[in-house]
């Protein structure tokens, strides 16, 4: 498994997206590194994960009709106590201000 690391790296396999997801996807990198500046951002199997003490946060996996965005289950932020479902990942097409702040949110209190 070939691993790069870094933000340029992540950004590098982000840019590979077709338009209007690379920008989806530089505006989901964006919002990881203001809200959780610690995680260190590695690219594994042609996916940008963003780590913290090696674990997996969260993820952004492009494709050519969508992205997904994602986290990984030792840190998801959207468990609830009682439930027997809760979401890993979502396929985002398009990303408004209020997802934004939700994303912003959920990544936050995953890096916690």
């Amino acid at each position: 498994m070939l691993k790069k690391k870094g933000d340029d790296a992540a950004l590098a396999k982000i840019a590979q997206a077709p338009e209007p997801y690379r920008e989806i996807g530089e505006r989901l990198h964006r919002i990881i590194r203001d809200r959780a500046p610690s995680l260190e951002a590695e690219v594994r199997w042609g996916i940008p994960f963003y780590m913290k003490g090696g674990e997996d946060v969260c993820y952004i996996k492009t494709d050519k009709n969508y992205i997904v965005f994602g986290f990984g289950e030792a840190n998801n932020p959207t468990v609830e106590e009682g439930s027997g479902m809760h979401p890993v990942a979502w396929t985002i097409t398009s990303l408004s201000e209020a997802d934004e702040v939700r994303i912003g949110d959920l990544v936050a209190k995953a890096a916690g």
